[in-house]
């Protein structure tokens, strides 16, 4: 164990048996934001900090009276051990109420242990391993399970997307493991045929020998997962250069696609599918409303996507926690505070599942399509009101 680790580890262990400590000022509130300010998904960072800074502008940095500081830290996006260590000193040293942020399953689950030592809530934006919201009873998800989109997908595509065989391609870790999983299950439950299953390290570049095996499987349609940013980009590419799109094979996922990466896609990145909790497409007041204020306060470049509106509805659940408990620093009691609370965000009707602590909320099937000159992610299927189907058929 490094230096700095055997201090702040002693650090956190005095401050759990001491007890919650006190905001820096008495009607001060701080949140520590974890989040990739730099690294591969950098671009994820700069969403979650304008889509906060948005929520704080809007309601004038206060929750209830009580004036809101959020301190930004970068944990570089793939860093558990700098996620771990960033959360000790957000709570040792600089006396946090709440922790929030964090991109990926590692570096959520590394940040979790803190808060749970330290009784701290923790508002996890995107990290979707089904399971991680059962290592902390502090943990809220502003994001989703990939369950929670894997299922809805199987189902449309056994089930109105004419796949009868599907080869299934994820990246070789939890959240594609999880994907895997629910692309199995649900889409044979459904009558349609699994033909081939591709597990993708991490960092892979080269795909042309997972296309050979896809091609040799012969399906009609691909259900894959790959993690936003560069292998996102790669696979499809490979996809489309393959061939496999032109023999009609159709191409289903879930954040292949990305706003931020289409112009990257250019043409390769037409018809492909995917399931999302979320699109900047989608013609509701509130999430035009969203949109507008991001471009007002940001500048017209600014755009929505994923990240921002998970970033904004996790603000808004630390607000109503700090707002529903006085500022008082009890972990325990802000949790139960918002168990089943229900708003609508921009990306629709949502709630907080009482049980889980994960979102109940729509699910988008959407389509890659042109759009003056540019691409859009272009919702043409709507699933209500899912919870999370990984811990409805896994209860404790």
């Amino acid at each position: 164990m490094k230096p700095y680790t055997k201090i702040y580890a002693s650090a956190l262990a005095a401050f759990a048996l001491a007890g919650p400590l006190s905001p820096a000022h008495a009607d001060e509130i701080r949140v520590g934001v974890i989040g990739p300010m730099s690294g591969p998904i950098a671009y994820w960072g700069t969403q979650f900090k304008e889509a906060i800074e948005l929520y704080l502008a809007q309601h004038d940095g206060k929750a209830g009276g009580h004036t809101v500081k959020v301190l930004y830290r970068d944990d570089g996006g793939t860093s558990p051990s700098r996620a771990r260590q960033l959360a000790q000193e957000l709570v040792v040293r600089d006396k946090v109420s709440y922790l929030a942020g964090l991109a990926i399953t590692p570096t959520a689950l590394a940040a979790a242990e803190v808060a749970t030592k330290a009784k701290v809530p923790i508002v996890i934006f995107n990290a979707g391993t089904a399971n991680i919201t059962r290592k902390s009873p502090y943990m809220l998800r502003a994001g989703f399970s990939q369950w929670t989109v894997s299922v809805p997908l199987a189902n449309w595509a056994a089930k109105e997307g004419g796949c009868k065989k599907a080869a299934i391609a994820v990246a070789d870790y939890a959240p594609g493991l999880d994907s895997l999983e629910a692309y199995h299950k649900t889409y044979t439950a459904a009558g349609g045929k699994v033909v081939a299953e591709l597990r993708i390290p991490l960092g892979t570049t080269d795909y042309s020998s997972y296309m050979q095996k896809i091609k040799d499987s012969q399906p009609n349609c691909l259900l894959m997962f790959s993690p936003v940013g560069p292998q996102a980009v790669g696979f499809v590419k490979a996809f489309e250069s393959s061939g496999l799109a032109a023999s009609g094979v159709k191409a289903l996922g879930i954040a292949e696609t990305q706003e931020v990466d289409l112009p990257a896609f250019g043409d390769s990145a037409l018809g492909i599918i995917t399931a999302s909790i979320y699109s900047p497409n989608n013609d509701t007041p509130e999430n035009k409303a969203f949109i507008a204020a991001l471009k007002k306060k940001f500048g017209p470049q600014a755009y929505a996507d994923l990240a921002s509106v998970e970033a904004y509805d996790a603000m808004h659940m630390i607000f109503e926690m700090i707002k529903r408990t006085d500022g008082k620093q009890d972990g325990a009691k802000a949790i139960d505070s918002v168990r089943g609370m229900k708003w609508i965000s921009p990306r629709g009707p949502v709630s907080i599942d009482p049980k889980t602590r994960d979102l109940v909320q729509n699910v988008y099937i959407r389509r890659v399509e042109k759009s003056g000159d540019g691409y859009v992610n272009k919702t043409f299927f709507t699933v209500p009101d899912v919870k999370d189907p990984w811990k409805e058929q896994n209860p404790e």
